[in-house]
Order: structure tokens, then C-alpha cells, then sequence
């Protein structure tokens, strides 16, 4: 848009615009043209603010993995310790029930070669703890079969109501040990089930313990 101005005529600018009445001025869309200006400086420190904080929480969310991952690694460690104590514990218990059966199985052996008479004490305990009847049948080993033999009246006569012993050698029976048997029942007295029975014995003892 321009603006009317009226000027006296002969006036010496007349072959200007101006001189015709007419004067140019500058608009607002004119104006326009002038340079931007440059962002702020506070925007650059916004960002590196936020670069700074992004760069800190990715920092601790790596530091935290590898803490947990740490973490986790211990803990599988301790378990397998607590597993490896526990099997070398239970190894120890079983080496030391071993080493306590193995004493009494010589024990007992030497015992037998010292004092062959044991067999009849072990008989009269079978004899006592199996249940009354008539008649019973003795198997012993043929080492003891004549000692054995020896006692039968003393057997017969200790029990009440007992009228016959059948007393024989058995080969699959150690010296010392017998197997009584009759209509009503069978009593292992040999060797081996008497271990057996010390055996069952500590290994209940020593899970009571643990």
C-alpha cells in the first residue's frame, strides 16, 4: 500500500514519485526480510542436560545388570557349596558307619576263634527269642555241630515244653551263628544278620543326629 501525499505544483521534486503526490513508506510485510535470530544458548544446555541424564540412567541400568548378573552367580556358587558340604558330610557319615562295621565284624570274628562257645550263647538268645513250639530245627556251621550237639540235653531241659532238637551242619552258616526254624516260625542268628541288624541300627542313630 502507498500513502497520498498532495504537494504544491512546480515544486522541484516533481519527477519524483514523491513529486506526483505519491510517497512510498514500508509496510509490516515488507519488513519481514530481516535476519532470524540465533537460538538461545539455554536451549544447548537443555540438551546436553538431557544427554547428561540419559547417558547417567543407561550407566546404572548397565551397572545394575551386572550387579544382578553378579549377583546371581554368587548364589549358584554357595548353593553348589552347600550341596558339596552336605555330600561330603553324608560321604563322611557313610566312611565312618563302614569303618565302625568293619571293626565289629572283627571283633566279632576274633571273638568266635577266641571263645568258640559262643555259638551256644547265641543259640540259647535264638532259642529265647523265637516262638514256642515243640520242636524246632538248628542249622549251625560243621565247626560247631558237635559242640552243639554236646548241649542238647541242657537245651531241651531249659524250655519248657520243648520235646525235640534236629541240630545240622550247614556250610552257608559262619562259625558262631545259627537259624532256628520250626512250624511256626524261622529266627536268623547267624553272623551276617546280626551285623545286619548292628548296621541298621547306626544308620538310624545317625539320621536321628542329623
Amino acid at each position: 500500500m502507498q500513502e497520498f501525499q498532495f504537494r504544491s505544483f512546480g515544486d522541484a521534486e516533481s519527477n519524483s514519485p514523491e513529486a506526483e503526490g505519491f510517497r512510498q513508506t514500508s509496510t509490516p510485510e515488507t519488513s519481514k526480510q530481516a535476519p532470524q535470530a540465533r537460538p538461545a544458548a539455554g536451549a544447548s544446555a537443555q540438551e546436553l542436560e538431557q544427554a547428561y541424564a540419559r547417558g547417567r540412567q543407561d550407566g546404572l541400568q548397565e551397572a545394575e545388570s551386572k550387579l544382578d548378573s553378579t549377583h546371581q552367580t554368587l548364589a549358584a556358587a554357595l548353593e553348589e557349596v552347600s550341596r558339596l558340604r552336605e555330600k561330603l558330610t553324608r560321604n563322611s557319615r557313610q566312611d565312618m558307619l563302614r569303618l565302625v562295621m568293619a571293626i565289629a565284624e572283627q571283633v566279632i570274628r576274633r571273638e568266635l576263634q577266641v571263645d568258640p562257645k559262643v555259638v551256644l550263647t547265641v543259640l540259647d538268645e535264638a532259642l529265647k527269642a523265637s516262638v514256642q513250639a515243640d520242636q524246632y530245627r538248628i542249622q549251625v556251621n560243621p565247626a560247631d555241630l558237635e559242640r552243639v550237639t554236646e548241649q542238647k540235653p541242657l537245651f531241651l531241659a531249659s524250655m519248657s515244653g520243648l520235646k525235640n532238637l534236629n541240630i545240622q551242619g550247614n556250610d552257608s552258616i559262619s562259625a558262631g551263628g545259627c537259624r532256628i526254624e520250626s512250624d511256626l516260625g524261622e529266627v536268623d542268628a547267624t553272623i551276617e544278620s546280626q551285623l545286619d541288624s548292628i548296621q541298621q541300627a547306626l544308620n538310624e542313630a545317625v539320621t536321628e543326629s542329623s
